[in-house]
């Protein structure tokens, strides 16, 4: 079920969550007067289209003004969310947005040093470029 905003329609980011089309992103989008509403976890729906690994809607999101630096309620940030799970395209995607390399996580993590756990080498050097 969606959690409903102050127009009983759900958010962005419970649409994006629930796997809406493109079109149903588009259109909340234009009716959206903020590109960076959050959910009750404090989460946007960028951060959901970077769980969900959703590239299409990342840049949608992305060109719409989306804030590739905002922190969900819990202290994560886009960049490690893409940087943890492999997304090359979206680490890129995130980078060109003016995602911020050294700002850290809740766990006082950046980006490089996510990167540098071993896992996904060619993201790290995304990142030192």
């Amino acid at each position: 079920m969606n959690a409903p905003n102050h127009r009983s329609e759900p958010t962005l980011p419970n649409l994006i969550c629930n796997g809406a089309t493109l079109e149903e992103i588009l259109l909340r989008i234009a009716d959206a007067s903020n590109i960076d509403e959050i959910d009750f976890k404090g989460w946007t729906g960028l951060h959901w289209a970077l769980v969900r690994e959703v590239t299409d809607v990342i840049v949608l999101l992305l060109e719409s003004g989306a804030d590739p630096n905002r922190a969900t309620g819990s202290g994560r940030i886009p960049l490690n969310i893409a940087m943890r799970s492999g997304q090359g395209d979206a680490v890129k995607l995130l980078l060109n947005a003016g995602a911020n390399t050294d700002l850290a996580d809740i766990d006082g993590k950046t980006p490089l040093m996510v990167g540098t756990s071993g896992k996904y080498p060619e993201l790290t050097r995304l990142l030192a470029k």
